[in-house]
């Protein structure tokens, strides 16, 4: 009997075996190409860019009707806005409606590909919303004379040394958003005669500082020159000791330029990561020569020309785009929507790149502020996932510097011309 129950289970088993095995053969693996002596008579692999279409066309139905809606809800947001005692008050009437179209514009555009439209709607809330404090505001400078807007916590360090640099380029007026400093920020700012100051106390988040950027535009109007920036970071270009910022503007101007493209170049010391620094300008002056590398990426339904490299890349294993376009002609219909580029963005491949925006990423300073960054609930882009890498290589290599071969030294425009994807030519 137990013989008997032995070879029936032997016999189970090798059956269900062959089944397996018949059933393996059959299944073609992911991505290989189909079996054509399976059984399977139906190849729905022929049926995949249909299916997809479909898709596509259901898709661009449903989030059409979202925007609808959004668009609706915008009106009435615009329309609160634009009030005697509304947020937006101060807007010549002018100019409202082109506001008005031209973030509603965006939204749409991005609404076209589907989920990054319910992303981009925050910046229109943050920019009819916001409740901004004017703490000092001077009349307009020359529309050749780059106004440089940017929003600052607690940055008191590197906001000195933005102040300083761009006075050397011969700007002369500062729009700055102080997002409640309490580290000397917002006392320092202002007493700077010319710095307009502007004080928003709102929950900081991506997006929503889009909105603030195009806030601070809308104090001065449209057809003038901006430099958009963040408090870490300097706009340089070739020969910039020998052409200030008025005279390169006009020379654009002239060529038909409205906007320059830059690439983010990250500086770092010899010394290890986060070490405390007594003159962030002379110890930082180190950066990447050769690491970067271009690639395509989406911005609305255009396909755009990215770079990314540095040492984020090279020894954190970070994508994290490195493209800007940190000096532009704001005409109308110009919005700022990501951090990196402004809508239209069918304007953004024909910009010509000759300029690099100098990265002072991780002073001492910063170590603290990246730890909650990179915390889960973070309103960083990517909930914080750019600085856990960072705290991750980090807390791996904490007496390394991010020194190589191929370091060259910044200590004046010179150096661009070791950097391959800057052209070292102005234009005329």
């Amino acid at each position: 009997m137990a013989n008997r129950l032995n070879l029936e289970r032997l016999n189970l088993e090798r059956a269900g075996e062959l089944l397996y095995n018949t059933k393996a053969a059959e299944v073609p693996e992911k991505g290989a190409p189909p079996n054509p002596n399976s059984r399977y008579k139906i190849k729905l692999h022929r049926y995949k860019p249909m299916i997809k279409s479909i898709k596509t066309f259901l898709r661009r139905i449903f989030y059409s009707l979202i925007y609808v809606l959004y668009k609706a809800r915008f009106s009435v947001m615009f329309a609160k806005a634009f009030r005697k005692n509304g947020e937006l008050a101060y807007i010549p009437k002018e100019e409202r409606g082109v506001w008005k179209r031209s973030l509603c514009d965006m939204v749409k555009e991005y609404w076209v590909k589907g989920h990054h439209g319910f992303r981009r709607r925050k910046i229109v809330h943050s920019f009819c919303k916001s409740h901004f404090e004017v703490i000092k505001r001077t009349e307009p400078c020359d529309k050749n004379v780059p106004i440089v807007a940017l929003c600052v916590k607690n940055d008191i360090r590197r906001i000195r040394m933005l102040v300083e640099h761009y006075r050397e380029l011969g700007v002369t007026k500062f729009a700055i958003m102080d997002n409640g400093s309490d580290d000397g920020t917002f006392e320092w700012l202002k007493d700077q005669p010319d710095v307009d100051l502007y004080r928003c106390g709102a929950q900081y988040q991506t997006n929503v500082k889009e909105g603030w950027i195009n806030r601070l535009i809308s104090y001065y109007g449209f057809d003038r020159w901006y430099i958009v920036t963040d408090s870490d970071e300097l706009a340089v270009y070739p020969g910039m000791e020998e052409t200030p910022l008025p005279e390169l503007t006009a020379r654009l101007e002239n060529a038909g330029v409205k906007r320059v493209k830059a690439i983010t170049l990250d500086t770092y010391s010899d010394k290890p990561l986060f070490e405390e620094s007594a003159d962030i300008k002379n110890d930082f002056r180190w950066i990447d020569s050769d690491s970067y590398q271009e690639k395509t990426a989406n911005a609305g339904i255009y396909k755009i020309k990215r770079f990314i490299g540095g040492p984020r890349l090279r020894l954190m294993n970070s994508g994290v785009p490195l493209e800007k376009y940190p000096l532009v002609y704001w005409e109308q219909g110009t919005v700022s929507d990501d951090a990196h580029h402004q809508f239209p963005h069918d304007l953004i491949n024909n910009a010509p790149c000759f300029m690099g925006v100098l990265h002072y990423k991780f002073i001492a300073a910063d170590i603290e502020e990246y730890k909650k960054r990179a915390s889960n609930d973070s309103t960083f882009a990517g909930n914080g996932a750019f600085y856990r890498e960072y705290m991750n290589y980090y807390n791996e290599q904490k007496e390394k510097s991010l020194m190589y071969e191929g370091s060259v030294e910044f200590t004046s425009s010179g150096a661009l011309d070791k950097i391959a994807v800057i052209d070292w030519r102005l234009p005329d």
